[in-house]
């Protein structure tokens, strides 16, 4: 998976105008093989209670951000007390549509510290469907590859 990344600290610095958290079931995921995700066990929710969000509860998830807006990314365990289960945000990439980022705010990591995993800054109007791809591990095994295509839609 090639991921784009920020070209400048512009994803830094923006305020999230979405914050999207994504619940994995580590458990689960972390006993399956690495490929497309297959339906169960990611659980994907925002901030966008009156933007028009649709989707919370699955990996469909579709969501809306002003121009100008960061958008975070976390992604957490279920398990969060039950075991020593890894979970990471492996890439973000465009699949289709408009690249609601620009050049100089595709989601990355970001490079100071931050409350979010990856943060970018929505700067072009228009929709795209982004792949967002974890990484699961298990107290006792490697680490599995998951990915999938939600949306994400800029208005001014």
């Amino acid at each position: 998976m090639t991921t784009q990344s920020a070209t400048s600290s512009a994803a830094d610095s923006a305020a999230p105008g979405v914050i999207i958290n994504i619940a994995v079931d580590a458990a689960y995921l972390a006993s399956q093989q690495s490929g497309p995700y297959a339906g169960t066990g990611i659980y994907m929710m925002d901030n966008g209670l009156v933007s028009g969000c649709l989707g919370e509860g699955g990996a469909e998830l579709s969501s809306v951000v002003n121009a100008g807006f960061g958008v975070a990314f976390n992604v957490n365990p279920i398990q969060m007390l039950e075991g020593n289960y890894t979970v990471q945000i492996a890439g973000i990439e465009l699949s289709s549509g408009t690249n609601i980022f620009g050049n100089r705010g595709f989601p990355a990591p970001p490079t100071a510290p931050s409350p979010y995993q990856w943060l970018g800054t929505a700067t072009e109007q228009g929709s795209c469907i982004y792949q967002i791809k974890i990484g699961v591990q298990g107290p006792d095994t490697d680490m599995v590859y998951f990915w999938w295509d939600p949306k994400l839609t800029c208005v001014d």
